[in-house]
C-alpha cells in the first residue's frame, strides 16, 4: 500500500513558487501533510522538507498570493516540527537554474542571496548521509565552503 515502505527518508522538495492560493494550498500545505502521514504509516522515520528562506523576495513588494505562500510555508514548517518524525527543514535562498558551484553557506541562519538548484540537490544528498542530523532548521545560501564540509560542520559531534 505504501510504496515508500523500507525507504530511509522522505524528501519533500516540491513547491508552488507563490502562485494562486489554491495551488499553494494543494502543493505547499496539503501535499506535505499527506507525505507526513504516508511516512508515518510506512514507518519511514526521517522526513526532510525543502522550504524557503523567510527573507526571500522581501526586498520587493509581494502580491497577496506571494505573501500567502510565505505564510503557508511557515505553517507547514510548524506542522512538520510537531510531527513524531525525525525531521529536517532546509531553507534555501532564491533558487536559480545556473550550474552548481559546489560551495555553500549552511547553518541556522543565512543571509539571503541566491543558490543554484544543483547545489541544493547536492546539499540534500549530503544531508541524507548523516542520520544524526535531525530536528533542525538549516538555511542555505551560496558561499565559500565545500558542500561536504558545510554539512559536516552541522553534524552533531
Amino acid at each position: 500500500m505504501w510504496p515508500i515502505r523500507g525507504a530511509d527518508a522522505v524528501v519533500f522538495a516540491a513547491g508552488s513558487n507563490g502562485g494562486a492560493r489554491a495551488i499553494t494550498d494543494a502543493i505547499d500545505v496539503r501535499a506535505v501533510e499527506r507525505c507526513l502521514v504516508a511516512a508515518e504509516s510506512a514507518d519511514v522515520r526521517r522526513f526532510v522538507l525543502v522550504s524557503v528562506s523567510p527573507e526571500a523576495w522581501r526586498e520587493r513588494h509581494l502580491s497577496d498570493d506571494e505573501d500567502y505562500y510565505f505564510a503557508a510555508k511557515k505553517t507547514v514548517e510548524v506542522h512538520v516540527t510537531r510531527s513524531a518524525l525525525d525531521w529536517l527543514i532546509l531553507r534555501p535562498s532564491l533558487l536559480t537554474d545556473g550550474p552548481g558551484e559546489g560551495r555553500v553557506f549552511l547553518g541556522p541562519a543565512a543571509e539571503h542571496h541566491q543558490i543554484s538548484r544543483h547545489d541544493v540537490a547536492d546539499v540534500l544528498a549530503e544531508l541524507l548521509r548523516h542520520p544524526t542530523l535531525s530536528r533542525r532548521i538549516l538555511e542555505l545560501d551560496r558561499g565559500s565552503t565545500p558542500i561536504i564540509e558545510a554539512v559536516g560542520a552541522c553534524v552533531p559531534a
